[in-house]
């Protein structure tokens, strides 16, 4: 009975291929595809899930499903993602997406299937009170101590004022420093006097001057951010993070420097920087699609893509190939929760995309089907259950 209900439910799979690709349906198609959707809240999350045809594409690395019928296809797929999603390659990887998207759906449509037809377990997804994720939110302060709590978008550092993105004005500009931080469950974006852009994660800092001087524009970032700098070839741009120094004239890249993380990452997506170990004075250059990793005073370089690095300015969760610690890490930021590390097994790897602006059990419910682990959560105390 169950088997022929799962059978049954994938005579949807062409309507909802031909939907979520752009092509008309007839009416009576569109008929089975609503009755198929109010049937229950289940059928209806599957389809929202499939509403980015990005999204759809990347389920079949989420679900780790390798083991598929559809192994050249998937190594297709695997290095369309890999590349740099320029103009020039978008046709090609919307082509891959719509080859897979069939098998995508029957792939979310047999694993929902059984997640839902097993016996029930008393998970962290299903029993925990739901914690929402983070949200547009930080602190202003000043040399002298004052504080303002930040509320809406972002900020932009202007002439003698710091205003909101709609022009209201938050502060004066009367003091020469001023650090914006936001704190767990917060990201923030603020236009500094030069025009550079900084994004900044949850747990993070940027301590910023009023106005940059004439030879060099510094700034000093703890957690991490995201930057896109402003040209200028007669002042260049410095980033103090730890033990590293970046400077660029005018770029885009990503910082990510926790403290409870092994090493600084700085990922670049576009122009050149320069590292620099401040304590070894050691120097090195990177270009688009580097990333250098900095620990115990040297550097290691790969290249890779870099869009795992940056989702998160998109909102977006992307691992690959990520240690399970490094997406707890994460989540512990995100939805300020303790996470009990202590049964967590050694090598776990987790490779999901998943929108940031999901419910903690949503979550934990797609890692939960990636992995085939399954975690228990008390409060907001996390633990991956033995």
């Amino acid at each position: 009975m169950e088997e022929q209900q799962f059978f049954d439910e994938l005579t949807i799979v062409p309507l909802l291929s031909k939907l979520v690709q752009g092509e008309e349906l007839s009416t009576l198609e569109s008929k089975a595809v609503e009755i198929w959707i109010n049937k229950n809240a289940h059928n209806r999350a599957v389809f929202e899930e499939l509403q980015n045809q990005q999204q759809v594409a990347q389920n079949l690395v989420n679900f780790d499903i390798a083991q598929s019928k559809t192994e050249d296809n998937l190594h297709m797929l695997h290095t369309m993602l890999n590349m740099h999603r320029s103009a020039s390659h978008w046709k090609r990887w919307l082509v891959a997406a719509a080859i897979l998207l069939a098998v995508s759906i029957s792939v979310m449509l047999y694993l929902d299937f059984r997640i839902n037809n097993s016996k029930p377990t008393v998970t962290a997804s299903s029993s925990a009170e739901d914690i929402l994720p983070g949200k547009d939110q930080a602190t202003l302060t000043f040399d002298d101590g004052k504080t303002i709590e930040l509320t809406h978008q972002a900020v932009t550092v202007k002439g003698d004022a710091v205003l909101y993105a709609d022009g209201t004005k938050v502060a004066s500009n009367t003091m020469k420093y001023a650090t914006l931080s936001t704190p767990r469950k917060g990201q923030y974006k603020i236009t500094l006097a030069d025009g550079t852009r900084v994004w900044l994660n949850a747990e993070s800092s940027l301590k910023y001057p009023a106005q940059f001087p004439q030879d060099k524009r510094l700034v000093e970032l703890t957690g991490e951010g995201y930057f896109e700098v402003e040209h200028d070839k007669t002042r260049p741009f410095i980033v103090i993070t730890g033990g590293q120094e970046v400077k660029v004239l005018g770029t885009r890249f990503n910082i990510n420097a926790y403290n409870n993380e092994p090493y600084i990452l700085t990922t670049l997506v576009e122009g050149s920087v320069q590292l620099s170990d401040v304590a070894h004075k050691t120097t090195l250059l990177l270009k688009p699609s580097q990333q250098a990793i900095y620990t115990s005073g040297r550097f290691d370089v790969n290249t890779l893509d870099t869009e795992p690095y940056t989702a998160w300015t998109e909102n977006e969760f992307s691992f690959r190939s990520a240690s399970m610690g490094e997406v707890l890490r994460q989540l512990e930021r995100w939805y300020d929760i303790e996470v009990d590390y202590s049964t967590m097994a050694t090598g776990l790897e987790v490779s999901a995309s998943l929108k940031r602006d999901k419910k903690l059990s949503s979550v934990l419910q797609i890692l939960e089907k990636a992995t085939d682990i399954q975690f228990e959560m008390k409060g907001r105390r996390l633990r991956i259950r033995e």
